[in-house]
């Protein structure tokens, strides 16, 4: 448990970093792409209203040869007919008219195309072109830089999350691992005197007879035994490394002779009982908890259903996952999700759990068996009146 939320934790301390790191790059990627263009738009429109032609700016340091441009204009039918290349002489003039003619047919008023930036001029049906390829090799090596750099200061973040992370989480799972030790422990030390008790009430009963106090006692020994065996269940399982206990399995049998076994308890109840199992579904599982967890769900389902209804079970594979679905009428849950049944010792109703025998932990195993083979359950009610657990896990 805390190993995955230590996961958890590594995961996403990774992603808030990289959103971040990746939308300062971003941010400084697109201030620099906008000054560019600024820059750029700003030379064509010098260009434009001298009718193609390059004047110097007073005070401002220019070098008229560092300026290449070239401006191409158009006839009614839009068709090139005239070139102005003179201030450029890497491209050859017939690519120069292709480029305008394409750019004539663009709905933009001004753009890039390749590393050139453009601006139409409708009145005078003219396209005057900027080479803006030294500033478009220095935004692409400054984005490559950014990315590298973000790459590397990741990886290194990655690094020292990772080794400090299992420092801060130390004290975290010290605490856990004596939470756990405790709960074992005293599971076993209330065994002593509950066998105490349940002697001493055997030997009141031979001497006085057994009477409605007696009865009760032994009913609250029998109960907090089972509850005391139940943590110590929860508490094994999530200290064994279950995987190494797992093996293939047909699973199709261990769920249909588990399930059976309690279609007479249900028919002595006075319920019905449908099981239905997809036939030959195989996979990977422990076979004693599995069988557990379909009698921990088929009990609480028997035990919380309506009198007289139907409780139905249904398993089948579902893509590589098993599916695991089990539904019953109840009256003591509310309409919608239900995993809040599933916490330790959470009971929707105190007096009727203490009737039926309910500890609160039996769902809490389940859910336990579920994650140990690396699923997920859910328990939901759309109508107010059917709960419907649904087990998923990898085959």
């Amino acid at each position: 448990m805390i190993r995955e939320l230590r996961r958890k934790f590594i995961l996403v301390s990774m992603c808030s970093m990289v959103i971040v790191v990746s939308g300062i790059v971003l941010m400084i990627q697109v201030f620099g792409y906008m000054k560019m263009s600024g820059q750029a738009d700003r030379m064509l429109q010098r260009l434009a209203m001298n009718r193609g032609q390059y004047t110097p700016v007073l005070d401002v340091q220019e070098d008229p040869f560092e300026i290449s441009y070239f401006t191409v204009e158009f006839d009614d039918n839009g068709n090139p007919r005239g070139v102005e290349d003179a201030n450029i002489t890497l491209i050859q003039k017939d690519k120069v008219k292709k480029y305008a003619v394409e750019v004539w047919g663009k709905d933009r008023k001004r753009g890039f195309y390749k590393s050139y930036r453009y601006l139409k001029q409708e009145e005078s049906s003219a396209v005057i072109f900027l080479d803006c390829t030294r500033e478009w090799e220095f935004f692409l090596s400054s984005l490559r830089a950014g990315i590298f750099v973000s790459g590397v200061g990741i990886s290194l973040v990655f690094i020292l999350v990772l080794v400090f992370s299992k420092k801060v989480f130390r004290p975290v799972m010290e605490s856990y691992e004596k939470q756990k030790k405790f709960i074992t422990d005293a599971s076993h030390e209330l065994k002593t005197p509950l066998t105490i008790i349940d002697t001493n009430i055997e030997v009141l009963e031979l001497m006085e007879g057994e009477n409605e106090w007696t009865a009760s006692i032994r009913k609250q020994i029998r109960r907090l035994a089972h509850m005391t065996q139940q943590m110590v269940t929860l508490t094994r399982i999530e200290e064994e490394n279950v995987e190494k206990q797992m093996e293939m399995l047909l699973l199709s049998k261990v769920m249909s002779e588990t399930a059976e076994s309690f279609i007479r308890v249900a028919e002595m109840g006075g319920k019905e009982l449908y099981v239905y199992v997809e036939p030959e579904v195989y996979g990977r599982g422990n076979e004693s908890m599995l069988s557990q967890l379909v009698s921990l769900l088929l009990d609480n389902a028997l035990k919380y259903s309506e009198p007289e209804s139907r409780i139905c079970f249904a398993f089948h594979k579902k893509g590589r996952r098993a599916e695991l679905v089990i539904s019953n009428d109840t009256s003591v849950v509310l309409t919608g999700n239900q995993d809040i049944l599933f916490e330790r010792f959470y009971r929707t109703d105190v007096s009727r759990s203490s009737e039926t025998g309910g500890s609160g932990i039996g769902l809490s195993i389940a859910r336990a068996i579920v994650e140990s083979h690396k699923g997920c359950i859910h328990a939901n009610c759309t109508d107010g009146k059917t709960i419907v657990f649904t087990a998923m896990w990898e085959r």
